[in-house]
């Protein structure tokens, strides 16, 4: 990723947060299900109501979803998955009630977008300490790795290291990084890949995570 593909990404995730209105998504998404109240939901007619609500979702969300890496769906975040939430819920819960089936959606939506503000509260304590740092460069780089640290501790948690929960992971540290003010260079970058050790299912442990943050932020304050 080069710093211009990555210049300010997170401040417009953060800036749409607040813009999102449920509600005016939850009318859109009554009107584009409407066809599906009435009749049976033959397997191609639920196929194309998809297809109606992904394309919806992009017109009409913001870059907190179109740019996070997080849409409905993805799995690891936000517990919805087109095959088997999209009516098509495993047993007992299965519907195919519009407005269940629309509250579902909107559940997963806000978890996703509760992750992201709580990684917001993380980026900002970080920046916190690193302006209180000021111009000392153990202690700047101290305050990052502290916060490279909360980031992947909180996806860790909440994705519950679901499989590839390391991909968010990494463009959380990213969005860090950039929270505080600080510039993400090729060298940076490289780090974040090469340093962090991941894997699906488990968490790093503790002393591995912390050496990985303190060796990227040394290089980064």
């Amino acid at each position: 990723m080069s710093d211009n593909a990555s210049a300010f990404t997170w401040r417009r995730i953060r800036d749409s947060l607040d813009a999102y209105a449920p509600q005016s998504l939850a009318a859109s998404l009554r009107e584009a299900l409407a066809p599906l109240r009435s009749g049976h939901i033959h397997p191609a007619r639920l196929k194309q109501a998809q297809n109606v609500v992904v394309d919806l979702l992009k017109a009409e969300l913001g870059p907190w979803y179109l740019e996070s890496g997080l849409p409905l769906g993805n799995e690891v975040l936000g517990g919805y998955c087109w095959c088997h939430s999209f009516f098509n819920q495993n047993p007992p819960h299965r519907t195919h009630d519009v407005d269940e089936n629309i509250q579902f959606m909107l559940d997963a939506l806000e978890r996703i977008r509760s992750f992201l503000y709580a990684l917001d509260g993380v980026f900002q304590a970080a920046r916190r300490q690193l302006e209180l740092a000021g111009d000392d460069k153990a202690l700047r780089a101290e305050a990052l790795a502290e916060g490279l640290v909360r980031t992947v501790d909180l996806t860790a948690e909440t994705t519950s290291c679901e499989e590839t929960w390391y991909q968010v992971a990494q463009d959380a540290m990213t969005w860090c990084i950039e929270a505080m003010g600080l510039p993400l260079s090729e060298a940076t970058l490289e780090q974040l890949e090469t340093a962090f050790v991941f894997q699906s299912w488990i968490a790093p442990p503790p002393e591995v995570l912390r050496d990985a943050a303190a060796r990227v932020a040394a290089g980064a304050v």
